[in-house]
């Protein structure tokens, strides 16, 4: 009996072993990324309402998606790299356009220069008495005036200077195509194992019950 306790207990490991090592495999997929079409305004958000907007993403760039949540993208913008932070936030998945793969340029990389004065108007940064770089990262629409979401002097904030122009990625030739993900592999793992397992212990007890020698008559 012990033999065939320890070979049940075996049996059952291995189904283990196989359904993690599926799901593992799933939960690893590729990550996806979606960009801002042309003529398209898509406000990159701190939370999921319209509320929250911090800019929008340029034109024909990306964002990573980290999460699918139901109307929304949960999403990184922009790496940590030279002036630029990355950035975590939310985008209507409705207004994006998801791909496989990013574009040529994922970010818009941008610097612009920024002047102030004794007199400046943006509180959120500091005032150094000479020009300074700051990553931009989008335009935000507050009523007819258009401002820059920018970072400098490692501090987030808008500044009244609007970018004009900036060079625009070459969008797919599909545009409309959806992002091809792998079907869910949980749950037929975890059936898989149960099924192999339960085949397993009725075949051991068969093999016992089979073995045994029958009792002499009285």
């Amino acid at each position: 009996m012990k033999k065939i306790a320890a070979i049940i207990a075996l049996l059952i490991t291995i189904s283990y072993a196989l359904c993690t090592a599926t799901v593992a495999t799933a939960s690893a997929a590729a990550p996806r990324y979606a960009y801002a079409d042309l003529n398209s305004k898509v406000y990159f958000c701190s939370e999921k309402s319209a509320e929250s907007a911090l800019f929008i993403i340029p034109q024909t760039y990306c964002v990573e998606v980290l999460a699918d949540e139901g109307e929304w993208y949960y999403a990184k913008y922009a790496e940590d790299n030279a002036l630029y932070r990355a950035v975590f936030g939310y985008c209507l998945k409705s207004e994006m356009k998801p791909i496989n793969e990013p574009l040529e340029n994922t970010y818009l990389n941008l610097t612009v220069k920024l002047t102030f004065s004794a007199d400046s108007s943006t509180p959120q940064l500091p005032f150094p008495s000479t020009q300074i770089d700051a990553a931009y990262y989008g335009e935000y629409e507050l009523g007819k005036t258009t401002l820059s979401y920018v970072y400098c002097c490692e501090k987030f904030g808008y500044v009244t200077q609007k970018v004009e122009n900036y060079p625009l990625n070459e969008l797919p030739a599909h545009t409309d195509a959806p992002t091809t993900e792998e079907p869910p592999k949980t749950n037929a793992a975890a059936i898989t194992a149960i099924i192999i397992t339960v085949i397993a212990v009725a075949a051991v007890i068969i093999l016992y019950v089979s073995s045994r020698k029958p009792k002499p008559a009285p």
